[in-house]
């Protein structure tokens, strides 16, 4: 069975979260997560317990998509090693890096030199 990636799973708690505010029957939620989802009652329950568990909804997180870029072997050996001895992905590395590069340059208000 294929594992629902981070933004569907947390959509799926949220609308059991949902259901739970209406105070509708627990039946009737897991009911109607295994038909919106086609999960298996086990799963259904699983997000109930799971939005139990929370008192706001979550946070979905923002999907991923592939971005190719070219990058001297060199660097991209150090990004490894880095992700590595981080116990991390080379993505995760890469996405916060960025991160806060962008800031930076929005913080000083550059638009193409190095400070």
């Amino acid at each position: 069975m294929k594992r629902s990636p981070n933004s569907e799973l947390a959509e799926r708690i949220n609308q059991a979260h949902a259901l739970l505010e209406q105070r509708k029957p627990y039946i009737n939620i897991v009911e109607q997560l295994m038909e919106t989802y086609g999960v298996s009652q086990i799963q259904a329950y699983r997000y109930v317990q799971q939005a139990k568990a929370h008192k706001e909804k979550l946070t979905i997180p923002e999907r991923s998509v592939v971005f190719t870029v070219k990058l001297p072997p060199s660097l991209i050996g150090r990004i490894r090693e880095f992700a590595v001895s981080q116990g991390t992905s080379i993505s995760k590395i890469v996405r916060v890096a960025l991160e806060e590069f962008l800031a930076k340059k929005q913080h000083y208000g550059q638009k193409g030199e190095d400070r």
